[in-house]
């Protein structure tokens, strides 16, 4: 087919602390283009995340795809996607609304960095959900469900020291990802995140993680803010606030180390 120009941003997102953050690519459409023709340009990319983005009468349709697959829910390509907006049109009312069809994300801008509003997954337990703990060769403290695994480690540094076996944790098909977490200080956690069924082992830093998590914690902490580092090789840092029942507030003061603008054309 004939080649068609497009504009591409690359942002670094979820850093400060002394971590490096996650990149995605975010590219705007004027339409949507088919299926395949959308995992071709993110697989051009080379990114964990590209964030596909249209106009539309409430803010921006929005669509994730990683690897071989669309993904149902990124946090850290949804920021990605918000910066580029307002990196695109820098006169853009400071709020952004980013609408999927598993539900819309609220990005604020403001002089301090960014503020996403995301839903709050409430955990689930079942007795059968030990059989895991067994499987990941873990000793849990505490397991439960939500879209992800959840699997709660008595220490940062057991869950640090993890050595995943990919074979066993792609096995773990009725769940998006299996996510290893521990308590840090007063107010905070610690997490690890892995997604080999989506083509990414472990994700660097994840936001859509948060969704699994805060409630959580906030309930176990009985704390409303929360301090949270994510144990990647890069590293990820987050300040989460369980802000309703059913939604968390995810704010970054320090969203881009990069911010790189490519045109390129692309042969689909």
């Amino acid at each position: 087919m004939e080649g068609y120009v497009i504009n591409t941003y690359i942002l670094n997102v979820f850093t400060g602390e002394g971590v490096a953050g996650n990149p995605a690519a975010v590219v705007k459409l004027s339409t949507w283009l088919p299926e395949n023709e959308l995992q071709t340009l993110s697989r051009h990319l080379k990114q964990p995340v590209t964030s596909f983005i249209v106009d539309n009468e409430q803010g921006y349709e929005i669509r994730w795809f990683a690897g071989e697959i669309e993904i149902n829910l990124c946090g850290h390509g949804s920021l990605a996607a918000a910066a580029a907006v307002f990196e695109m049109t820098p006169n853009h009312k400071p709020t952004i609304q980013l609408v999927s069809p598993y539900g819309t994300i609220v990005v604020n801008k403001s002089a301090n960095g960014y503020t996403m509003t995301m839903p709050s997954w409430q955990p689930e337990h079942n007795s059968q959900l030990k059989k895991y703990s067994t499987l990941l060769g873990v000793e849990a403290i505490d397991i439960f469900s939500t879209r992800d695994l959840v699997v709660v480690l008595d220490s940062e540094q057991q869950v640090r020291n993890f050595k995943p076996d990919f074979d066993v944790i792609k096995s773990i098909r009725d769940y998006h990802a299996v996510i290893l977490t521990a308590q840090k200080g007063t107010s905070g956690y610690v997490l690890r995140y892995f997604v080999p069924n989506i083509g990414i082992d472990e994700d660097i830093a994840t936001g859509s993680a948060q969704c699994s998590l805060v409630s959580y914690w906030s309930n176990r902490l009985s704390v409303n803010e929360l301090v949270v580092n994510q144990l990647s090789a890069q590293g990820g840092y987050f300040h989460v606030r369980q802000n309703q029942s059913d939604s968390i507030e995810l704010t970054v003061n320090v969203l881009l180390t990069q911010i790189i603008k490519l045109t390129e054309t692309h042969e689909i």
